[in-house]
């Protein structure tokens, strides 16, 4: 009889220590996104380790991985630019981290092909806050406040060769952001390269329409997802964005 009535006084309890481990669950997770520096604190506030957060780990940042199926052209070949000045970059250059693992990279195929969501606020104060930490001179606030006409993604892999190889033009031709719930394609406008110091091809920057000719948005407030490709060499390259989770403290940022 007593273990009867163990066995229901169990059946009684266990439901209240599930919901008490649920409970608890759920405010981890609560506060787990609350600690996101977009979400925790403003752009003022950032330091190196919430920036390397956001710049590697966030909802604007995708990479994948692709195959190097091509040699790749070193950079004693390039032409220093002498256009290259000292102002904010629209990608900050690697960290120390990312620097060692690229270096030993090169002796494998496999490379790792780095897209960012550049034209969003929390990106734009990101790549400016890094500048101040770094020395320069730059009025953070001017530059997230720059209205951005067209959504802007930046591609960066250790070894763009690939993008010696053919003109922005190519690139515009080959590349398109989809909407997962339309299954729209939206073609880039147009794609710049951008050059290091020493002239060599650093990040490929994609920009594309916010608005459709009729004035309708290309992606909607509903997305859930957009999916990113560009054909490098023989190979497309693809990352999905979800516009939902790519919001701060001012609400979505894209």
């Amino acid at each position: 009889m007593n273990g009867l009535a163990d066995f229901f006084l169990r059946r009684k309890t266990l439901p209240k220590q599930f919901g008490l481990l649920l409970t608890l669950f759920l405010g981890a997770a609560l506060l787990h996104a609350a600690d996101k520096p977009w979400k925790a604190k403003t752009y003022q506030q950032w330091d190196e380790k919430d920036l390397q957060a956001i710049l590697s780990d966030s909802p604007w940042v995708r990479i994948t991985p692709i195959q190097r199926t091509w040699l790749p052209v070193a950079e004693k070949d390039v032409a220093p630019d002498p256009q290259i000045a000292g102002s904010v970059r629209s990608m900050p250059a690697p960290n120390t981290s990312q620097a060692t693992a690229r270096a030993g990279e090169e002796s494998l195929r496999e490379l790792n092909v780095q897209v960012f969501w550049q034209s969003s606020r929390v990106m734009r104060a990101a790549t400016a806050r890094e500048a101040v930490l770094h020395g320069q001179q730059v009025d953070v606030d001017q530059y997230v406040a720059q209205p951005q006409t067209e959504y802007q993604l930046v591609l960066r892999m250790a070894d763009m060769t690939p993008f010696t190889q053919h003109d922005e033009k190519f690139f515009q031709d080959n590349a398109f952001l989809q909407t997962k719930k339309s299954k729209e394609k939206i073609s880039p406008s147009h794609v710049v390269f951008e050059k290091n110091a020493k002239g060599a091809i650093q990040d490929a920057i994609f920009f594309f329409p916010k608005t459709t000719s009729s004035g309708a948005p290309t992606i909607s407030s509903d997305e859930k997802e957009v999916q990113f490709s560009c054909k490098i060499a023989d190979q497309t390259a693809r990352v999905g964005f979800r516009p939902q989770e790519m919001v701060d403290t001012q609400g979505p940022a894209l």
